[in-house]
């Protein structure tokens, strides 16, 4: 699968963009345009043209990278559901705000959402294995559990998707990470 993230857009700019949307009510407007404008020089410098978008709790950059492909990036508030993602969200589990990306380039895409949960990652493990185990037959599966959790990649050559769930010991309960990386839908 191809990363969906334009080569020259430096993983330090990337870092600090999600540093300062981070910041909410301390960041004044006219920082962020300030930062929106820096950010797409550093994108547009190599003959990409992007546009950038700092909101309270994420940041949207979209446009076209020195070849001519598109992207876009939606990080931190990303709106991604159930159905978006193609992988169900645990009974009960709450989204954590501002922790949803959505990385799309050409016909790639990867959306990740972040949750929690009141209960045990050992429950919370088990119910993930049971709900995806018909979905696993001829793909690639690696299924490792931890003392407190667990980590299940099913990668599917065929449809070009891979599927990460990953469940973690959290103060309260349960902290899962959901990934999925595919071919973009086609909207029609």
């Amino acid at each position: 699968m191809n990363h969906p993230v334009p080569p020259r857009l430096a993983p330090a700019l990337l870092l600090a963009l999600l540093t300062l949307a981070g910041c909410g009510k301390v960041q004044e407007a006219t920082s962020e345009k300030a930062t929106e404008k820096m950010a797409e020089a550093a994108i547009n410098q190599n003959g990409g043209d992007a546009k950038v978008d700092i909101h309270q709790g994420g940041v949207k950059v979209e446009g076209t990278d020195e070849k001519g492909q598109s992207f876009k990036m939606e990080m931190g508030a990303a709106q991604i559901g159930e159905k978006d993602l193609g992988i169900p969200f645990y009974p009960g589990a709450k989204p954590v705000p501002n922790h949803s990306n959505r990385f799309a380039n050409g016909d790639q895409e990867m959306l990740q959402v972040e949750l929690t949960s009141s209960d045990a990652p050992q429950k919370v493990a088990d119910w993930y294995r049971s709900q995806l185990k018909a979905h696993t037959e001829g793909k690639m599966v690696m299924d490792q559990s931890e003392d407190q959790g667990m980590s299940l990649t099913i990668n599917d050559p065929k449809s070009e998707s891979t599927v990460i769930v990953e469940v973690k010991a959290a103060d309260s309960g349960s902290s899962i990470s959901l990934t999925h990386g595919r071919k973009a839908p086609t909207k029609g």
